[in-house]
């Protein structure tokens, strides 16, 4: 009950800075910055796993969350707003990327191992590391929803633009693949 509460009064405040927002208070949106982009940055990390490019698609991210402002309906929570736009900018990025470089599991592997994590994020093993960064990178984002910021699959389902039984899919093949790279075949 308390965690409702608490949802609902995060909610009412992000409403009220996006409305100060609009008007071009400059404050309001750096409180907006300062509440979300801990977040928003950690979950483009484990889409692009790139700390460099995750920082400069978080700066994009808000950007456009400050030219959307004076537009914004309050149709969808701003969070998942953010996760959204986000996860588009980040699969995107990651779609570009692989179009320009082709990488060998080996090359993944020892990327994997020199990448370093987020301050604020569990270190994962090199393995792990390795296994997530070869899964299709819509994949990678329902991974990163779901069990690095514990979003619900109807949550996920709003920003990925699936529904929910989708997202239930992609969870489910990101699963299989990351035991089966990590030689757990309990299928």
């Amino acid at each position: 009950m308390a965690t409702k509460a608490w949802k609902v009064v995060t909610v009412s405040r992000d409403a009220a800075l996006l409305a100060r927002t609009a008007e071009g208070d400059a404050q309001a949106f750096q409180q907006l910055v300062d509440r979300h982009s801990s977040a928003v940055l950690n979950v483009i990390y484990r889409i692009v796993l790139s700390r460099a490019d995750a920082e400069d698609l978080c700066q994009e991210v808000f950007v456009r969350l400050w030219k959307q402002a004076p537009s914004w309906q309050d149709e969808a929570k701003l969070s998942t707003w953010l996760y959204r736009v986000a996860s588009n900018l980040a699969i995107n990025h990651s779609q570009r990327v692989q179009q320009r470089f082709v990488v060998d599991g080996e090359l993944a592997e020892q990327l994997a191992e020199a990448s370093t994590p987020l301050n604020d994020e569990p270190s994962e093993s090199p393995a792990l590391a390795a296994a997530l960064s070869a899964l299709p990178e819509e994949q990678r984002a329902a991974i990163a929803f779901r069990y690095y910021r514990e979003m619900p699959v109807r949550e996920i389902a709003d920003v990925l633009g699936n529904s929910p039984k989708a997202v239930e899919s992609l969870l489910g093949r990101a699963r299989r693949r990351l035991r089966q790279l990590l030689g757990e075949n309990n299928d």
